[in-house]
């Protein structure tokens, strides 16, 4: 038992980053810090600075794709090409408790272009550079604001999903360096945190869940255009439309074919069991043969979707699923609904009334202080109350009069 414990410890407490990955990180630093002190005026008219892009995969660590930062003079591959990466982490056990917990650090770490290409080549993603349209003076900004940011997160940084990743910082670099925002313009309709990141979590099954039962009211509100970069692409896209780029070049090709993103399998799935769900408890001839299945499926439904939710909720700290009202409308409540052999019809009555004042609450807040995107469950959770409160009254309403 002990000796488990001290596994444990070891496992959530270290890093797997080696003493030769530490030391290469220090010493690459050290030599871009120089490089960059050490530029003459012509050597700064020749020097280029990029937008690298990754593309995405079909897993949850890949899915959104990555963006870093390409400096460098002379000959690509060489000692002067530096790849400055924002979104490094430790892939260690500890990292995944962390992260869970929402307390993931992230590191700014410089490499050399040729090691980080092969190590982008080796996962078979596609790879692109965009060159900033720079005047000598921009070049030198950008370069002492890459430097300032290394410097103030020397130690690692608080990783956040929507407003501290690999792109936000870049995003505000550029920004910084240009003088004004970058911005992205988009339709009405993709204007908010959660909008931006459906067509991603649509390709993934655990994404999906996380985006339907844990994203709060806060990923709901509409974001200013600054604030919607937050994904790699959408910042890719953002400085093209700013013409603040050269087009685009491919450094080597994607050997992945993407599935589509159009096709939503897990939401239209989920809204056909709903569906069924709802259809089971309407008071029709054909009830007595679907009413138990329906019950026992939204107990099902409801009962894990919101224990996970519960869980996140209470034991993590990931600020975008800190106030999501789901957690009224999914419950392990609801698990009561398993069971062939009802409690007392009072109490019965009670647990019911339980659950449609959890669901009325949700409906208040949601369209009061927590403005926050759960139409679908809340709709067909209340519908399945209602009628399953009505044929419960109805049918003890049946035994007493047959009783007496």
């Amino acid at each position: 038992m002990f000796r488990n414990l001290l596994i444990l410890f070891f496992l959530i407490s270290t890093s797997i980053f080696s003493q030769a990955d530490l030391a290469a990180n220090k010493q690459n630093k050290e030599k871009f810090i120089s490089f960059v002190a050490s530029l003459t005026p012509s050597q700064l008219a020749e020097l280029k600075i990029q937008l690298i892009t990754v593309d995405t995969l079909p897993s949850v660590t890949t899915a959104f794709g990555h963006s870093a930062l390409r400096v460098y003079l002379g000959k690509q591959f060489e000692d002067k090409d530096f790849y400055i990466d924002f979104g490094e982490y430790d892939e260690s056990a500890g990292f995944i408790w962390r992260f869970l917990k929402g307390e993931a650090k992230f590191y700014i770490t410089v490499k050399t272009m040729a090691a980080s290409y092969t190590m982008w080549d080796t996962t078979g993603r596609g790879m692109y550079s965009s060159e900033f349209i720079l005047d000598e003076n921009q070049k030198k900004v950008f370069l002492n604001n890459i430097l300032a940011f290394i410097e103030k997160y020397k130690d690692g940084y608080e990783y956040d999903n929507f407003s501290g990743n690999c792109v936000t910082y870049i995003r505000d670099l550029i920004g910084a360096t240009y003088g004004s925002p970058l911005k992205l313009e988009t339709e009405k309709n993709k204007r908010t945190w959660r909008s931006r990141v459906i067509p991603y979590s649509n390709k993934i099954f655990w994404l999906r869940i996380e985006e339907k039962l844990l994203l709060d009211h806060d990923t709901d509100k509409e974001r200013n255009p600054t604030e919607l970069i937050y994904l790699p692409y959408d910042l890719l896209t953002s400085v093209e439309d700013a013409k603040l780029v050269k087009d685009k070049e491919m450094l080597h090709r994607n050997f992945w074919k993407m599935p589509p993103e159009s096709f939503d399998i897990l939401g239209n799935l989920m809204f056909l069991i709903l569906v069924f769900i709802a259809i089971s408890q309407i008071p029709v001839y054909f009830k007595p043969m679907i009413d138990r299945k329906g019950e026992i499926l939204f107990s099902i439904v409801s009962g894990f979707g919101g224990l996970f939710a519960l869980l996140v909720w209470l034991f993590t700290s990931f600020p975008f699923m800190n106030e999501t009202i789901m957690i009224l409308v999914f419950t392990p409540i609801d698990f009561f609904l398993i069971s062939k052999r009802k409690p007392d019809y009072k109490i019965h009555m009670g647990l019911i009334g339980l659950r449609l004042f959890m669901l009325i609450l949700a409906l208040i807040l949601r369209f009061t202080l927590y403005k926050q995107s759960i139409d679908t469950a809340l709709f067909f959770a209340m519908f399945f109350y209602f009628f399953y409160a009505f044929n419960v009254f109805k049918e003890n309403k049946k035994l007493t009069a047959t009783s007496k």
